[in-house]
């Protein structure tokens, strides 16, 4: 992987993670539902830029990467839990991807990015499990209120309402990806010999 690689990654995962703030924020709007929809907003809206990112840079380490990345900016952001879940869907969609001519595989990357985001998806449901909810409590008490706190835990209690999660997440990533095909192709893949506004 080359310099320009590299930077070619970093810029697209950073226009990645400014679409999953504004997916979070579409994801707040659902109030009391707002737990289901979780991260699948962000991943409808980010699809585009990860199926992109992976027809441009279709070398090993790409996606491990893109994750990490995203992992480094959630901890200089002060959530640095987030960088072990993300390390593990970095770990995961590289093991997915397989070898680097499936970056191009559209069929590959659509499995590779609806499972990695499933995981990004339970990160609360993780961050419960490992931490606790004292633990939450203690270590973010200007990001998760008692309230809130108490509203996830009870939410991840049953396991119906985790099923659903996962259900919604697939669906709504499946489309995402999908959707971010048909993006890459219309406006970035190369088209009669014509580099895109990505070469």
């Amino acid at each position: 992987m080359k310099l320009k690689d590299i930077i070619k990654i970093t810029i697209l995962t950073v226009i990645a993670f400014v679409l999953e703030m504004v997916g979070g924020y579409i994801s707040g709007l659902f109030g009391p539902y707002m737990l289901f929809v979780n991260h699948s907003m962000a991943s409808l809206i980010v699809a585009p830029v990860f199926m992109t990112l992976c027809h441009k840079v279709p070398k090993r380490g790409t996606l491990f990467l893109y994750y990490l990345i995203m992992g480094i900016i959630y901890t200089i952001m002060g959530f640095w839990p987030m960088i072990v879940i993300l390390i593990v869907t970095a770990i995961v969609a590289e093991l997915l991807i397989g070898n680097s001519s499936n970056y191009i595989n559209d069929k590959r990357l659509t499995s590779t990015f609806v499972i990695a985001q499933t995981i990004f998806a339970l990160h609360g449901l993780f961050f419960l499990i490992a931490l606790k909810p004292e633990g939450l409590a203690k270590l973010f008490p200007d990001m998760f209120t008692p309230e809130a706190i108490e509203g996830m835990s009870g939410f991840y209690a049953k396991p119906l309402n985790v099923i659903m999660v996962i259900l919604i997440q697939v669906v709504v990533s499946f489309i995402g990806a999908k959707f971010g095909l048909y993006i890459y192709h219309k406006f970035f893949s190369k088209k009669d010999n014509q580099k895109s506004v990505l070469d």
